[in-house]
């Protein structure tokens, strides 16, 4: 497979999340956070620039700048309301990323062409793909809570109340840029119906919408001690419908949808970590790709849903992290490539690979640091065709 480098230092690029589509309508420019650090977890005076990358020359286009950002996620950046970039007279291009506004955390739409930017009340996690909506979470909240995927902030640990009724889930028009909570912490725990993680500290993470915009999947998470424990859910967009696919008590990391109704999750609910599919609602664990993929990974199914795309962790003594596509149908492995990561990159500085499709499915971009520098870089599939 060919293999190149998208982005160029001495600055560090990347990303951040997998699952994302990065690249504009035309397939030219892919967003990206650029920073003079990357080896300390980000502090709320340290200051990310947002901007483009071109495919071709490689050159860095900046456009804003954000401290609401961190290494492992970046600042959640979505492209919304589709165009192109550089087509003045095409439909407006806007991207996303998530800011600081005083000591609220608000999200930026941002029409590079024009360079007009405009205001939506609450920080991204995840955009429907059917609608001009999305579901915000509390960054600032999660770095009390797991810093590694938090924004940086000078709130006081003694001031996050461990389960509110007033925080969780928020929808967000994205054309008002008004937003609204549809589901707390506290409702989710009420749900949970398990008495010994009240009065713990609790948060959401990774929420993802279906395939058509009508389901949410995202975790619920409980800070005991030096560890929390997880719990896989999904909501309707507008909060209704409630359900606990994964209760506490098992080990749950990665997923995607595969339909609006069948979902892909990293867990050990069938008796060993691997990946299972199931239906949402029915609980119907079925072990997919044992043996071949890893125990965990951050696995995404490609636009034609006939291959997953994954990663996994950096393994000792080399490590290597191991980039991969998989064929559903031949339950067959394609190694793409494997990048060392030295031994500083764990906990709040590690570097996933965090790999993320083209939607047309030609190629793959990841973040790594094997080159000795966090960079973006891409791969060529079209020779899997």
């Amino acid at each position: 497979m060919k293999i190149k480098r998208l982005s160029a230092g001495p600055k560090h690029h990347f990303f951040g999340y997998y699952g994302i589509n990065p690249w504009d309508n035309s397939g030219r420019y892919h967003l990206a956070l650029e920073t003079d650090f990357h080896t300390h977890r980000p502090l709320p005076e340290d200051v990310a620039t947002i901007g483009l990358i071109h495919r071709d020359t490689h050159e860095f286009m900046p456009h804003a700048q954000t401290s609401a950002f961190n290494l492992q996620q970046g600042s959640m950046m979505h492209w919304i309301n589709g165009g192109n970039v550089g087509e003045a007279n095409g439909a407006a291009a806007e991207f996303t990323f998530n800011d600081w506004e005083d000591d609220q955390l608000v999200s930026r739409a941002l029409d590079p062409i024009t360079g007009v930017a405009r205001t939506i009340r609450g920080a991204i996690a995840a955009v429907s793909p059917t609608a001009p909506i999305a579901i915000g979470l509390n960054y600032g909240r999660m770095a009390h809570c797991r810093a590694v995927v938090g924004y940086a902030t000078h709130t006081k640990s003694a001031a996050v109340e461990a389960q509110p009724e007033d925080d969780g889930l928020y929808r967000l028009n994205l054309q008002d840029g008004s937003s609204r909570l549809v589901l707390s912490i506290a409702e989710v725990i009420r749900a949970s119906r398990n008495e010994h993680l009240i009065g713990k500290r609790t948060w959401f993470n990774h929420v993802l919408f279906n395939t058509d915009g009508t389901r949410l999947l995202f975790f619920c998470r409980v800070r005991q001690e030096t560890r929390f424990y997880s719990s896989l859910w999904t909501v309707n967009p507008d909060g209704s419908d409630l359900e606990m696919q994964i209760p506490f008590g098992y080990k749950v990391s990665h997923f995607d949808w595969q339909t609006p109704t069948r979902i892909l999750v990293s867990s050990d609910i069938s008796g060993e970590m691997g990946f299972v599919e199931f239906t949402d609602g029915l609980r119907d664990f079925t072990p997919f790709g044992r043996g071949v993929l890893p125990r965990d990974g951050h696995a995404s199914y490609s636009p034609d849903r006939e291959w997953l795309l994954c990663d996994s962790y950096p393994s000792s003594p080399q490590r290597l992290a191991q980039l991969m596509v998989y064929n559903i149908a031949e339950n067959r492995k394609i190694v793409l490539g494997e990048f060392h990561h030295e031994a500083q990159f764990v906990g709040d500085i590690r570097c996933d690979l965090h790999p993320r499709w083209t939607p047309d499915g030609a190629t793959v971009t990841f973040d790594s640091v094997h080159e000795g520098s966090r960079q973006i870089y891409l791969v060529d599939l079209s020779s899997l065709a």
